[in-house]
């Protein structure tokens, strides 16, 4: 996968966080949190929170997508105002979970 692809996925991921925090009422004080975690992890998150949107990475596109995903997030203010801790070490497949730390299920 190109650069120029990952950078344009990274930005529709974006957008997507965008359109599912407009259609569930998310206001800024419920900023997303982003996790790069495991499959077991994924499930747990997907499991406690209300909202979860998440998107496999694999290893050799996680930091570019995840640069992206930080400059789109930032450039697009409001909501966007929280990314949690990000782990490049692994070199096993990793889901980037956008949640809602204030909609637990």
């Amino acid at each position: 996968m190109s650069e120029q692809n990952i950078i344009q996925n990274a930005r529709k991921y974006v957008d997507n966080l965008r359109n599912v925090a407009n259609e569930n009422g998310l206001e800024d004080t419920n900023a997303w949190q982003l996790s790069l975690v495991s499959k077991a992890e994924k499930n747990t998150l997907k499991r406690n929170y209300q909202i979860a949107i998440v998107i496999e990475l694999i290893p050799e596109v996680v930091r570019t997508f995840i640069t992206e995903v930080k400059a789109a997030m930032t450039r697009a203010g409001g909501t966007f105002t929280r990314i949690g801790n990000l782990d490049f070490k692994t070199r096993e497949m990793q889901y980037l979970v956008a949640y809602s730390n204030n909609r637990d299920k």
